[in-house]
């Protein structure tokens, strides 16, 4: 090798440091931009919490949190949006938490703090947590969309990595990547005459539920309990549900049974009463049933 070949390949590598050590700067300072950005956002939300602010609140949270709230507020036959306010104590502080990372794709992004948590509904000694704040960007801005607190009692290699102030491989996995779009904010829906709860057993199946314009992730080998969105109305009412057959867990035999109440808030005295029962033949679930009941 010739001395202009080393000195040129001694300028190439020269320009590919510098070039590598601009971009992971420039990549710092984009960081901590998004991170004074989302840090505000938050704080907007949270004063508004704090003020009890109807106004502010629906100007810092996005469209998809606020009608999502929204909808189970009604459906519960609680007041909107005070019953947003009525949670005693004011939403988590971050200051005294350490900034683990800032990232953003597409129109969504999260903040990931490590720390004891202080405010809301968390005592002093709380142990040590990983706190995830997401946002969402609307209108030219980003706006808090919901908070994720993951304890790290049982991950010790998580807490030593996060102690030694370095970032775990964990923040790779999926959820703790922002997944680029947010949702579609649903349909608001109906204000019900009644509260109303579901309890589905499906097993052998994955069964998925429908009611009042809204759709329920599917249930597989497993039992779950649900607010009804839209509660009930007095009078005729419907359910439907899309049943696709699947391996039953040890040999269990394969069945769906559905459960609707009743929650009449103006009698606390009366438990919640059932308005519906149905289980899947012995022969066979359908593919698809629509239940009629009457409320009254």
């Amino acid at each position: 090798m010739t001395a202009d070949m080393i000195q040129r390949m001694l300028f190439l590598t020269g320009c590919l440091c510098l070039t590598l050590a601009g971009g992971k700067a420039l990549a710092q300072q984009d960081e901590a931009a998004l991170a004074n950005t989302l840090s505000r956002a938050y704080a907007q939300w949270r004063e508004a919490m704090i003020q009890k602010n109807p106004q502010a609140w629906a100007e810092a949270i996005t469209s998809f949190r606020q009608t999502t709230i929204r909808n189970q507020i009604v459906s519960s036959k609680e007041a909107f949006p005070a019953a947003v306010f009525a949670a005693l104590g004011a939403p988590p502080k971050t200051e005294s938490m350490r900034l683990v990372e800032a990232q953003a794709a597409g129109t969504t992004a999260h903040l990931v703090y490590f720390g004891k948590i202080e405010g809301g509904n968390e005592t002093a000694d709380t142990n040590e947590v990983l706190m995830k704040l997401k946002f969402g960007l609307e209108g030219g801005r980003w706006r808090y969309d919901s908070a994720r607190v993951t304890d790290l009692d049982s991950s010790p290699e998580v807490l030593k990595t996060l102690r030694m102030g370095n970032k775990p491989d964990l923040l790779d996995a999926p959820e703790f990547t922002p997944p680029g779009k947010m949702p579609p904010a649903p349909p608001l829906c109906r204000v019900p005459d009644f509260k109303g709860g579901l309890k589905l057993q499906s097993t052998g199946y994955e069964t998925q539920v429908f009611m009042n314009g809204f759709s329920y992730d599917p249930v597989e080998n497993g039992l779950d309990q649900q607010l009804v969105l839209g509660g009930f109305m007095a009078g005729s009412n419907d359910i439907t549900l899309r049943i696709r057959p699947v391996s039953s867990p040890d040999d269990q035999k394969p069945v769906v049974r559905l459960r609707l109440y009743k929650i009449d808030l103006t009698k606390p005295e009366q438990p919640a009463i059932e308005v519906l029962r149905w289980e899947s033949p012995i022969s066979g679930a359908p593919k698809e049933v629509t239940l009629p009941f009457i409320v009254r």
